[in-house]
């Protein structure tokens, strides 16, 4: 099937320091990976940019996403507020992959088969089988040991049902850090397709060189 995608891109970059979409990774922003994975997917027909800077996003995404970029519509103070936003504008879709801007490793590949793992379902989200010993903590003191073989670390693409994430933001005001969580509130769960390592979020100065080393290894190879 081929349905829209909202790229979020609204966020303040607190924890980053700086305006890390605009950040230069082997020539060009960090915003136009994203943005050229998504023109280059064969299961996207319309691209929706969810931003706080449509004046410097748009030129950008024109040139990166030609065919496919419809336009920018600004964003909210928390991340529901901004998916909120690119849903709406994506008029009437059944369904809606959202993913956020500052993932730029996300491949063209990845993007397609969450699109199609999510046909027929409440949505699909993409995720790792977490490698780590994960604890759980409370004022300092471990208070839990899940299993690790049960535990995924969620990124983006992930795909929605548009009513029904609509739906779940209205049962409640509460935010939500992903749109699985956010379908969950109405009892619906995602399907889950593996993820990439490389497909990572630039949180932290550390993780854009390290966007920038798969960048330089993918132009290499």
């Amino acid at each position: 099937m081929k349905i829209d995608a909202v790229i979020v891109a609204a966020g303040s970059s607190t924890r980053f320091g700086s305006d890390k979409l605009a950040a230069d990774v082997a020539g060009r922003p960090l915003i136009a990976w994203t943005l050229a994975a998504f023109e280059a997917a064969s299961s996207i027909e319309r691209i929706i940019v969810v931003t706080s800077d449509a004046a410097g996003l748009e030129e950008v995404a024109r040139r990166c996403a030609p065919q496919k970029f419809e336009r920018c519509v600004p964003g909210g103070e928390r991340r529901r507020d901004s998916v909120e936003a690119g849903l709406r504008a994506c008029g009437h879709a059944r369904y809606v992959v959202i993913h956020d801007g500052a993932r730029p490793m996300v491949t063209p590949e990845l993007i397609d088969r969450c699109v199609a793992a999510a046909e027929g379902a409440p949505g699909a989200i993409c995720a790792i089988p977490s490698h780590d010993t994960i604890k759980e903590v409370d004022a300092g003191l471990v208070t839990g040991h899940p299993e690790r073989s049960r535990l995924w670390a969620a990124q983006t693409p992930q795909v929605v049902l548009r009513q029904a994430w609509l739906d779940a933001a209205a049962a409640s005001d509460g935010d939500e850090t992903d749109d699985a969580a956010m379908l969950a509130r109405l009892g619906l769960e995602c399907v889950v397709v593996e993820g990439d390592i490389e497909n990572l979020k630039v949180t932290r100065p550390l993780d854009l060189d390290i966007v920038r080393l798969i960048a330089r290894a993918r132009a290499s190879a």
